[in-house]
């Protein structure tokens, strides 16, 4: 494996950690990234990083030795501060590995041999784009700290997250909140970053898009339900999973109220409020008397409650169940 040393232009004003087995190549990093600007500290060993820091903005350039690379870009994912910290890991794993390092957490996969150049250039490239928006000084303290708060978590918030509002949120609630984040984020507001700090631009568009999108399915009558029941398992974004969903309970029903009965149902179902479900799909069968697939939904639902009620104490807790709040 080879460095090459062509010319390398450009200032790297940040903090790096390099670790590497091999003392020539760690050494011929370490020359190389410090005298470019950057504040250098480098090791031999993977379980030597676990003693190191680094500050917002550094990045992390990390050997390829293919079996725990990937545990390793995993431990440093696991950090508070894990949206603010670049990998870079380097080596000559077959796209398909690079691949699943990326996935893991890694900003970028460099393949040797490379120049220093092309080095710094993604160095600079992963710090554009993992630098806190507080530290460029562009926006005002109170919206930047925001900005970086949502972007530490961003790809785990759910849409009441993004919004700061509780599950029970009113369909009012969520179109205020909404209105007002689109206040000061909307990519409008901020055109004059698209040139000057296109890395923070993007962010913002990004986030402001995650809102719109948030905003979409929590109001719409449909849509909000079954986002609800997939929340409970983890899911924060609308899909293909859910949108398939969706299809299938307007294949169900052309009646719209039928259709939500159904939606809700769902929800119910997710939170363990099983006799609500079935009494929701038992008023949607007299709304349909005729309509074989909500009969067959109603069947299945009757069957679970019947197993539930076999042991006493979860029939004791089924007789006490009443719709929550929000459908009162």
């Amino acid at each position: 494996m080879t460095v090459t040393t062509s010319s390398a232009q450009g200032e790297l004003p940040f903090s790096i950690v390099i670790q590497h087995p091999d003392l020539k190549q760690r050494t011929m990093l370490d020359s190389a990234m410090a005298q470019g600007g950057a504040e250098v500290q480098s090791v031999a060993q993977r379980s030597e990083l676990i003693s190191l820091t680094l500050p917002l903005g550094g990045v992390w350039v990390l050997f390829d030795e293919g079996e725990g690379t990937r545990d390793v870009i995993d431990h440093l994912r696991t950090h508070k501060q894990q949206a603010f910290w670049g990998i870079l890991a380097l080596g000559q794993a077959p796209a398909s590995q690079q691949q699943v390092l990326i996935q893991a957490g890694a900003d970028a996969y460099l393949t040797y041999p490379f120049d220093l150049s092309g080095l710094r250039s993604q160095l600079r490239q992963i710090v554009e784009k993992r630098t806190p928006v507080g530290a460029f000084g562009i926006l005002p303290p109170q919206i930047a700290a925001g900005l970086d708060r949502v972007w530490a978590r961003f790809d785990h918030l759910s849409y009441y997250d993004l919004l700061e509002l509780p599950p029970i949120a009113s369909d009012d609630d969520i179109q205020a909140r909404f209105h007002q984040r689109s206040l000061v984020l909307h990519p409008d507001r901020h055109r004059g970053l698209k040139q000057s700090h296109p890395a923070i631009y993007r962010r913002v568009n990004l986030i402001y898009k995650r809102l719109l999108e948030g905003y979409r399915v929590l109001t719409h009558s449909l849509q909000r339900p079954l986002y609800d029941a997939a929340l409970v398992s983890g899911v924060t974004r609308w899909g293909y999973q859910l949108e398939e969903r969706r299809k299938e309970i307007i294949a169900a029903s052309d009646l719209t109220e039928s259709q939500i009965a159904l939606a809700q149902a769902l929800k119910m179902r997710s939170r363990g409020l099983l006799t609500v479900a079935y009494r929701l799909i038992l008023n949607t069968c007299q709304r349909e008397p005729s309509n074989a697939l909500i009969r067959q939904m109603a069947d299945g639902y009757q069957k679970l409650v019947e197993l539930a009620r076999r042991d006493p104490e979860i029939a004791y807790i089924l007789d006490e169940q009443r719709p929550p709040e929000e459908m009162q």
